[in-house]
């Protein structure tokens, strides 16, 4: 439990400093990104839409599924959503292959490797769901929380059927003591 609530701020915590970038200075993850994006907006009829904005859009949606993440708010839903979004970076945001330069393209691709490990991390993240030991741990704790509920619920009954005798019996003793006056 401990490992997993610091792991995934940890591991949001790199895409939010990614999406903040991305958001504040586009231009050179635009200028990466354009070989592969432009041809796929052109294609799309989107020829209006300019790759700065493609990146700043996905910058503040990385930082909202991140920051979901870290909260461990709906850590699936977040997980997925990151996931996505990683493996848009995983395509357009480090094409290695079209470098020239020997020494670029091992440091792209190494970025590249970089980028694709953060994807099946969010992966992991999106499909990590709870063991049976803790799953086992919420049925106990709420068995024991129903069960707390009625016996305040028997206790109070019982307490007011005590009254109930009480003032039964306080009334017949007081008729009774009206009787032999």
């Amino acid at each position: 439990m401990f490992f997993r609530a610091i792991a995934r701020p940890l591991l949001a915590s790199w895409f939010i400093y990614g999406g903040i970038e991305s958001v504040l200075t586009p231009e050179r993850r635009a200028e990466r990104a354009a070989p592969v994006v432009s041809p796929l907006l052109v294609e799309a009829g989107l020829e209006d839409v300019k790759v700065t904005d493609m990146v700043k859009v996905h910058g503040a949606a990385t930082i909202v599924a991140a920051s979901i993440l870290a909260l461990s708010r709906t850590p699936k839903t977040a997980g997925f959503a990151l996931a996505g979004l990683a493996a848009v970076t995983v395509a357009a945001g480090r094409p290695f292959w079209r470098e020239e330069d020997e020494e670029t393209r091992l440091r792209e691709r190494e970025r590249f490797m970089m980028n694709l490990s953060l994807f099946g991390a969010t992966v992991l993240a999106a499909t990590s769901g709870h063991g049976a030991n803790h799953r086992a741990r919420v049925k106990a704790k709420k068995a024991k929380s129903r069960d707390k509920e009625l016996a305040a619920k028997v206790s109070r009954n019982e307490q007011k059927t005590l009254r109930n005798k009480k003032s039964i019996a306080k009334n017949s003793s007081s008729k009774s003591s009206k009787r032999g006056k």
